[in-house]
């Protein structure tokens, strides 16, 4: 996968140019991506509710109709798909910065926004005609159209998660409880394993609480579909780290062993093979401070994304405020109905993008 956004450039609209190499790798923290994608769901379902109430003019029966066509309960699908959005746009935001870096050294670069609305022209229909939205609205100057480089972009993503949780050994874990408690006469654990032997299957698993009593559901098979989406989606998967299901402690602790670890290693490994210019990380995790810090030290661009509020803010001072990219961005949100409406029509997906892209453009001028 070359680009994470699917804007490949054609050949004919560089003619004249010489590339330059960008190498983008963005490395997402799957927890953090299913916290952020749980968020996301529900601002941009409220997002899609609103904007259907506004499409009925007052016609309730109306506006129900509509949010039913185009509502989607929370699935792993449609929280990948708002995942890989988020990045496309994040792409497409690093590709307009390290422009702006070239540019500052130097180099005229003509602009990938220019070579990708050539190649994927987002066209409106008007009276008088065809109009080309990103001309009219960001028209290229003289320089930039005569710009001698391009960025040759290539840009991938690895999303970094535990193993898939193996069932058939988790139900002969459960078992062997189930003896013991049956030997004390614990008759709550014993209510609370085999609630677990009946759900663990489907992929739910229960807390227990302090009481004794059977706690809320895990629904593990939910975010395992979700990981395996979101690696469809961006490029890649690594699975080197291990949930922890302690079941001799209640399942008083479950989450995730090594996963930070992968990614740092990961990270480590491209610095030294210098084959990444640009550098994204998807996580709210402030432990992952000193690894940027370590990549800006060998004079790489490094980009955070994550929902302002629940990034931590040590995170965002070692990338540097302009290298954060919030999630939660009013223009992004308002994009998110039209997010829920391509999931249904992915033939829609490319201009919901561009969209976002050309207000987010012109909300980056406005505040340069």
């Amino acid at each position: 996968m070359e680009r994470i956004s699917g804007h490949a450039i054609e050949k004919q609209s560089v003619d004249g140019c010489k590339p330059i190499a960008l190498n983008i790798g963005v490395y997402i923290d799957g927890y953090g991506a299913k916290r952020s994608a749980d968020v996301l769901y529900d601002l941009g379902d409220k997002e899609l509710y609103e904007h259907l109430r506004s499409d009925a003019k007052g016609d309730v029966a109306l506006h129900k109709r509509l949010y039913d066509t185009f509502h989607s309960p929370p699935n792993p699908e449609v929280y990948a798909e708002l995942i890989s959005f988020c990045l496309a746009l994040v792409e497409l935001h690093v590709v307009a910065s390290m422009e702006d870096r070239y540019r500052a050294q130097g180099t005229p670069i003509r602009p990938n926004a220019l070579l990708v609305n050539q190649s994927n022209p987002l066209n409106i229909e008007l009276e008088e005609g065809r109009h080309n939205l990103l001309e009219a609205l960001f028209p290229a100057s003289e320089e930039e159209w005569e710009a001698t480089h391009y960025l040759d972009v290539f840009c991938d993503g690895t999303i970094y998660t535990t193993k898939k949780i193996d069932r058939a050994r988790e139900v002969d874990n459960l078992n062997r409880e189930l003896l013991v408690a049956r030997r004390m006469g614990d008759t709550s654990r014993i209510a609370w394993i085999e609630r677990n032997l009946s759900t663990l299957p489907t992929g739910i698993i229960h807390y227990r609480n302090r009481d004794g009593s059977i706690g809320g559901p895990i629904d593990f098979d939910f975010t395992e579909r979700f990981y395996d989406a979101v690696s469809d989606r961006v490029g890649y998967y690594s699975r080197l780290g291990e949930s922890k299901v302690h079941w001799r402690k209640d399942l008083s602790d479950f989450g995730e062993k090594g996963v930070d670890c992968d990614l740092i290693m990961q990270v480590m490994d491209d610095l030294r093979a210098d084959k990444v210019d640009a550098f994204v990380f998807m996580t709210n995790d402030m432990d992952f401070f000193p690894l940027i810090e370590r990549v800006h030290a060998e004079g790489k661009a490094v980009f955070v994304c994550g929902l302002e509020g629940r990034v931590s803010h040590r995170l965002i001072e070692s990338a540097g405020r302009d290298a954060f990219f919030d999630l939660a961005n009013q223009r992004l949100l308002a994009s998110l109905p039209a997010v829920f409406i391509a999931a249904k029509n992915p033939a829609m997906r490319d201009v919901t993008l561009q969209w976002a892209y050309l207000a987010m453009m012109r909300e980056r001028q406005a505040g340069g």
